[in-house]
């Protein structure tokens, strides 16, 4: 019989625990006063006994001490009792109680797991076996009686209730379990093992029986009503392994050895002792209060968690907190039974339900539980507040070709408005189309673009040195773009550029432009100078056009006294020095890996050039002086 306290527990409160300490199991449907202070189902059922026993052993030995032994005889018993008293910590008590109880438990719950119930199968059968003659309806019910009737044989081999219910096959018979006909046919067949098998040979070959005679629609359904058949016999039969190989037996008896012996040895070890200072001067004296209090509650604990293992460990048994296996049998059939038969093809007709019209259905509930406040799911963040942006940007990932730092550059497709969102949610426009990073309605509506800009370059060296040297970077971190026009850009540029050799003041300028922009102006400003015959290529060099007709001097500077010979101009090109490798990689190189070549290779070759042409000069000075000196 199970003893249920669900109802007791449902709600948590001050006194809820402390009544169940004073909760057993009550008889029917009565709550008086007398069923809570039954004995079946509680801890005080399961200790008392051996714990009156205990007391009664302990009361003894301490009479004993304080009233017959003689000074040398309670010298010894002193003795005894310390030296017990000491070494009762060498029983590992708790570790072995502790795994043992696991064990057990996890046990009888896979135990519970294969109890076997029959509403599944019932509702497989009478939706598969189709059928309002008597023949189908003799079908359905054999196959429930045949489930049923493995369950029994089974139960009668591994519970005590059950088999003093069935003890042998013709009290199954008689129960209407099984018919006499039935019954012959079972015995027919010998054999020294249990024929657990023999009732499901029977289901199955009913199941085959009906699809055959076309009361089961298609093969398909025919394998799935024997699948989940088997399923059914699996879970029954396991019961006989859990019964056949339990905890094992030198586990058991270890277990209850160590804790009877424990507090075996505790009689002696807590006894209150009155030793003589002078024999025993470490031994600490208590309160003597006749009755071992500490030792009570002790025992309670240990061997109730002890007793917990036993119930535990067989529940098919006839304790109080075992499963009732003869009320399922009589459950399993009587469901059973009825939704093959009285249940079969039985169902409302179709009508609207009450919610037809409602969008959002929403049940009623009585005065009393509509008072307790609901807490649906919703998730933690959800009503966290945030900033709605109208923008978001691409992160700046580090890679092999790029500086892990940003130096401030953000170009159009960086930047990109949010969809579907048209206002800020102070109410500030934001600016949308292609060019939103650069454009005037940008810049007076995304005031907090700007400042995540500064935030975001606000630990960059690079991005602080690139706003001191370049007014473009400052006029982006404001928002502001004040030269929209591409002439201005170009102005901008050359002002930038060194007035004796043209070439950028500063690499980083020029690699810092878009490719696309840098073209752009090239292109216009050779269009605006057409006299001017000294062009720049992508990389930022000069370059000179060979089917130039104008002279140079328009560009570059000459001396009076330069000489006749051709070479002038070599000397009279500024020195280009390539820059080191540590500096190309501190530099935020925005142009392609193809245009970096091609201007190393300019390099070089304006170099080697230079140095053909100098080495040459050298050489005729150095002959006309000879001559002269001849």
């Amino acid at each position: 019989m199970t003893v249920t306290y669900s109802l007791d527990v449902a709600s948590s409160s001050f006194f809820c625990l402390y009544k169940l300490l004073f909760r057993w199991k009550r008889t029917g449907f009565s709550r008086s006063v007398h069923n809570y202070f039954s004995f079946q189902g509680s801890i005080w059922k399961s200790v008392w006994a051996e714990l009156v026993v205990w007391l009664c052993l302990y009361a003894v030995l301490s009479s004993i001490y304080r009233c017959l032994l003689t000074l040398g005889q309670r010298a010894t018993f002193e003795d005894l009792c310390i030296f017990f008293d000491t070494y009762s910590n060498f029983i590992p008590i708790t570790f072995m109680l502790g795994f043992y109880v696991s064990a057990v438990f996890t046990r009888w719950w896979q135990i519970f797991d294969n109890i076997g119930w029959i509403d599944t199968p019932c509702l497989w059968i009478t939706q598969y076996i189709k059928g309002e003659t008597e023949r189908a309806k003799c079908v359905r019910r054999n196959c429930i009686r045949y489930s049923i009737l493995t369950q029994a044989m089974v139960y009668r081999d591994v519970a005590a209730s059950v088999r003093k219910r069935f003890p042998t096959f013709n009290h199954l018979v008689t129960a209407g379990l099984m018919t006499e006909k039935e019954m012959e046919e079972f015995e027919s067949i010998p054999s020294p093992h249990a024929k657990y098998w023999q009732p499901m040979h029977w289901l199955f070959s009913m199941i085959s029986l009906a699809r055959d005679e076309g009361m089961i629609s298609s093969d398909i359904i025919y394998v799935d009503l024997m699948e989940k058949m088997r399923q059914f016999r699996v879970n029954i039969l396991s019961l006989t392994l859990y019964d056949w190989v339990p905890v094992p037996l030198v586990y058991t008896q270890v277990v209850h050895l160590a804790v009877r012996s424990y507090f075996l040895v505790a009689l002696f070890g807590r006894q209150y002792l009155h030793p003589d200072n002078t024999r025993v001067p470490d031994y600490k004296t208590t309160i003597d209060l006749y009755i071992p209090i500490m030792s009570v509650l002790q025992f309670i604990f240990f061997i109730g968690w002890m007793k917990v293992a036993e119930v535990l460990l067989n529940p098919l048994g006839e304790d109080d907190d075992d499963f009732e296996c003869n009320w399922i049998l009589d459950r399993n059939l009587q469901v059973g039974l009825m939704v093959v038969d009285t249940a079969y093809n039985r169902y409302p007709t179709l009508e609207k339900d009450q919610f037809w019209e409602d969008a959002i259905p929403e049940p009623l509930y009585t005065a009393e539980s509509a008072l307790r406040p609901l807490n649906p799911q919703i998730g933690s963040c959800a009503e966290m507040p945030t900033e709605e942006e109208p923008f978001m940007v691409r992160p700046r990932r580090r890679t092999l070709s790029r500086m892990s730092h940003w130096d401030g550059d953000m170009e159009e497709a960086d930047v990109v408005p949010v969809v579907g969102l048209k206002h800020l949610r102070d109410g500030s426009n934001y600016a949308s189309g292609e060019s939103l990073a650069f454009s005037n309605s940008f810049a007076n509506g995304s005031r907090k673009l700007s400042e995540m800009f500064r935030r975001m370059r606000a630990g960059s060296r690079i991005g602080d040195r690139y706003r001191k040297r370049h007014s473009s970077a400052q006029d982006f971190e404001h928002g502001v773009r004040t030269k929209t026009s591409l002439e201005d850009d170009i102005e901008m540029f050359s002002s930038k550029l060194d007035q004796a050799s043209g070439t950028p003041k500063s690499g980083r300028l020029w690699s810092s432009l878009p490719q696309t922009q840098l073209e752009e102006m090239l292109k216009v400003k050779n269009s605006r100078n057409l006299g001017n015959q000294v062009k720049y290529n992508t990389d930022g060099m000069k370059e000179r056009d060979p089917s130039a007709s104008l002279s140079v001097t328009d560009h570059i500077d000459m001396s009076s006294n330069s000489p006749s010979n051709p070479s002038w101009y070599n000397d009279s090109l500024p020195v280009i020095k390539e820059e080191d490798e540590a500096k190309r990689r501190s530099n935020t190189d925005t142009d392609s890996l193809k245009s970096s070549k091609q201007s190393k290779t300019s390099i070089r070759k304006i170099e080697l050039r230079r140095s053909s042409s100098s080495s040459s000069d050298i050489g005729k000075v150095t002959k006309r002086e000879r001559k002269k000196s001849e």
